[in-house]
C-alpha cells in the first residue's frame, strides 16, 4: 500500500469523518470533535460502526479502562480505574494512553507505574501519572526604605495596658551619609511547562524608579539613596525620598501629631495644646498652651504662652506671657503683658509696651517695663544680678558628673575581682610551669646520661632512660593541656579588665568635657560687667519688692520714669556698703 495513500475513516462515536493516512490503520486515535479514542479502520472494517462498534473499540483502546482527568491549571494529571479492571493491564497500554492523552511532560518513573498497577483491586483513589513543572515566579524590583515612613502611630502602650494617644512615637532623623532607600532590582522567573508539553509563561519583572528630593543624593551605581545634610527624612506621596533640615507642622501640635521629640528646628503654624510635650533645638509657633516645652535654642511665639512650663539654652519672645513658668539662658522679651508668672532668665526680661503683673521675675541682667503692679494686683517680685540659671545649668552638668563617676566605680568592681582571679591563675600556671621545666630537664639529664650508657654497651640501662624520657614525655603533655586552658583564661581576663579600664577612660574624658562646660558657664557670668538694672518707662507701684546680690528694697510709694540698681559705697573707714540706688531715667522730667 502507497504510504501517501489518504482514506476516509469515522468515529464511531460522533459519526465524524476525516482523511487520514493508510498507513494509520490500526492505530488508536482521538476524535478530534468529541475527543473519543478509537482505532483507524476504513471501508467495511468497521469505520462506520454502530453504538456496538464503539464500546468494542473502546475496550481496544490501551488503557481504555482508566479515566484520565487533569488539573485545572494542566500541571497535574490523574488516573482512575472506570470500574473492575481486568488482570491483563499492562505498564505498556498506560503508556500508550498517555501518549493518546497528549501527557508529554512529567510523567512518574515507569516503576511506580508498575507499583500502582498491582495495587489497583485495592484502591480506587486516582493515581497522579504525571506532574508538570510549576513556573519560578518573577521578582519585581522594589524600594527598601530605611526610615519608618509612616512614624505617627495611634499611640503607645502604658505598661497599665491603657494606650497614651499623646504618645505616637518618635520622629526619624537621619545623619549627613546615612542610607535612607535602596532598590532592589527585580528578578525574572522561569517559565514552566503543563503535563501536554505547553509552555506556561511568566511575566517580565516590572521596573521602578529610585527618586530623592532636597537633602537627598543618588549613589553612583542609581540603586541607594543617602542624606545629604542632617534632618528628617520623609517619603512625598510620588515617592522621593527626601531629607528636610527641619520639622514643619501645618496645624496644632495635638492628638494628631503626638508629643514632638526632634532633633533639629521645629515650626508649628498652630498652637501647642494643652498636656503635650514638645523637644527641639529652635521653636516657632503661633500659641503654646499648657504644654511642656524643652528647646536648645531659640523660642519665637507669635501669639501668647498661656500656662506653660519653658526651659530654653536661647532667647524667648512672645506676644504676652500668663500663668507660665519660664527658664531661660538668654533674654526674655514680650511685647504686652506678662501676668501671675514664674521667669528665670540669664540675660534681660522685657516687656516691650506693657506691663508686669503679680510675677516673680529673676533676670541677671535686669529688668525692663513699661508698668509694674498695679493698685489691684500682687506686688511683683524682681530679682537682679543672680544667675539662677546658670546655677541650674551646673547643677544639671554636676548631676552628669556624678553619674559617669559612679559609672567609673561600676566598673573598678569587676576589675577587682577579676585581678584576684587572674592572681590565683598565675599562681596555678606558675606551680605547671615548674613542673614542666623540672620534667624538662630531667629529660635533658637523662639524654646526656644515654649517651654514656650507649658507650658503656649498657642495654639494660638504656631501656630504663628511654623508659623515662617516654614517662616524662606524657607528663609533659600532661602538664601542656591545663596549663594552655589556664593561659587563655588569663587571656580571657585580661581583655575584660582592659574593657572595663578603657570605659573608665572613657568616663574620665566625659567629666573632663563637662567640666570644661562648668568653667565657660562661669567664664560667661564673670564677663558682664554692667550692673544689672529695673527701667520702669511708666510706673512702678508699691510694695514691690526688688532684691540685688548684696541688698533689696521694698518700694512704699509708686514710682514713675526710674531706674533702680545696687550700688557700691566707699564709707570713711573704707568699708563697703551697699545701697538700692533708685534714679529718674534719662529724659523723663519730674512729676
Amino acid at each position: 500500500m502507497n504510504e501517501e495513500e489518504k482514506k476516509t475513516c469515522a468515529c464511531p462515536s460522533c459519526q465524524s469523518r476525516f482523511r487520514v493516512s493508510a498507513v494509520l490503520k490500526g492505530k488508536f486515535v482521538s476524535c478530534k470533535r468529541c475527543g473519543k479514542a478509537f482505532k483507524i479502520s476504513f471501508g467495511d472494517e468497521g469505520a462506520h460502526g454502530d453504538e456496538g462498534a464503539h464500546e468494542e473499540a473502546d475496550q481496544q483502546v490501551p488503557g481504555g479502562e482508566f479515566y484520565l482527568t487533569t488539573s485545572e491549571d494542566k500541571l497535574s494529571a490523574y488516573i482512575r480505574p472506570k470500574g473492575e479492571v481486568p488482570e491483563r493491564i499492562s505498564f505498556e497500554s498506560i503508556k500508550e494512553l498517555l501518549e493518546i492523552k497528549g501527557i508529554k511532560y512529567g510523567q512518574v518513573n515507569g516503576a511506580l507505574i508498575s507499583e500502582y498497577i498491582k495495587k489497583i483491586p485495592d484502591s480506587t483513589k486516582p493515581f497522579k501519572i504525571a506532574q508538570g513543572k510549576m513556573p519560578e515566579p518573577t521578582m519585581d524590583a522594589k524600594v527598601k526604605h530605611y526610615f519608618d515612613t509612616n512614624p505617627l502611630k495611634i499611640g503607645t502602650v502604658k505598661e497599665s495596658g491603657d494606650v497614651d494617644f499623646k504618645n505616637r512615637g518618635e520622629i526619624p532623623q537621619v545623619k549627613k551619609g546615612d542610607l535612607l532607600a535602596e532598590k532592589i532590582p527585580g528578578v525574572e522567573g522561569a517559565p514552566g511547562m503543563d503535563v501536554f508539553g505547553e509552555v506556561i509563561p511568566i511575566p517580565k519583572p516590572r521596573d521602578i524608579n529610585l527618586r530623592c528630593g532636597k537633602g537627598a543624593e543618588m549613589s553612583e551605581d542609581k540603586l541607594k539613596v543617602l542624606a545629604k545634610i542632617d534632618g528628617r527624612p520623609e517619603l512625598s506621596f510620588d515617592g522621593k525620598v527626601a531629607v528636610l533640615p527641619g520639622l514643619s507642622i501645618s496645624g496644632d501640635v495635638g492628638l494628631e501629631t503626638g508629643h514632638i521629640e526632634f532633633d533639629g528646628n521645629i515650626e508649628v503654624s498652630g498652637a501647642i495644646q494643652d498636656g503635650f510635650r514638645v523637644t527641639g533645638k529652635r521653636l516657632t509657633a503661633s500659641e503654646i498652651l499648657k504644654a511642656e516645652i524643652d528647646i536648645e535654642g531659640d523660642i519665637v511665639v507669635l501669639g501668647g504662652i498661656i500656662g506653660a512650663h519653658i526651659r530654653t539654652t536661647g532667647k524667648l519672645r512672645a506676644r504676652y506671657v500668663r500663668g507660665a513658668e519660664i527658664e531661660a539662658l538668654d533674654d526674655v522679651v514680650v511685647e504686652k503683658e506678662i501676668i501671675d508668672s514664674k521667669i528665670e532668665t540669664n540675660g534681660i526680661c522685657t516687656v516691650e509696651k506693657g506691663k508686669m503683673l503679680s510675677s516673680w521675675i529673676s533676670a541677671k541682667k535686669g529688668v525692663e517695663a513699661h508698668e509694674i503692679g498695679s493698685e489691684a494686683s500682687k506686688p511683683c517680685m524682681l530679682v537682679i544680678g543672680f544667675s539662677k540659671s546658670t546655677r541650674n545649668e551646673v547643677e544639671k552638668i554636676e548631676e552628669k558628673i556624678q553619674q559617669k563617676k559612679q559609672e567609673q566605680e561600676e566598673h573598678r568592681r569587676p576589675i577587682s575581682e577579676l585581678n584576684e582571679k587572674s592572681d590565683r591563675i598565675e599562681k596555678e600556671i606558675g606551680k605547671l610551669a615548674q613542673l614542666e621545666d623540672r620534667a624538662t630537664v630531667e629529660q635533658r639529664t637523662t639524654r646526656n646520661k644515654m649517651e654514656e650508657l650507649r658507650k658503656a654497651n649498657d642495654k639494660r640501662g638504656l631501656a630504663k632512660a628511654e623508659k623515662m624520657i617516654s614517662d616524662l614525655d606524657l607528663k609533659i603533655e600532661q602538664i601542656k593541656e591545663p596549663l594552655d586552658k589556664l593561659l587563655e583564661k588569663r587571656d580571657q581576663i585580661v581583655e575584660k579588665i582592659t574593657g572595663f579600664e578603657n570605659k573608665i577612660k572613657d568616663c574620665e574624658e566625659q567629666i573632663k568635657e563637662f567640666q570644661g562646660d562648668i568653667k565657660a558657664l562661669h567664664a560667661s557670668s564673670k564677663k558682664e560687667k554692667q550692673r544689672p538694672t529695673v527701667k520702669v518707662n511708666g510706673t512702678i507701684f508699691s510694695h514691690a519688692t526688688i532684691k540685688a546680690p548684696h541688698g533689696s528694697i521694698i518700694l512704699r510709694e509708686n514710682l514713675e520714669h526710674v531706674s533702680i540698681r545696687e550700688s557700691r559705697i566707699l564709707a570713711p573707714d573704707s568699708s563697703v556698703i551697699w545701697d538700692m540706688d533708685i534714679s529718674r531715667l534719662r529724659g523723663s522730667s519730674p512729676s
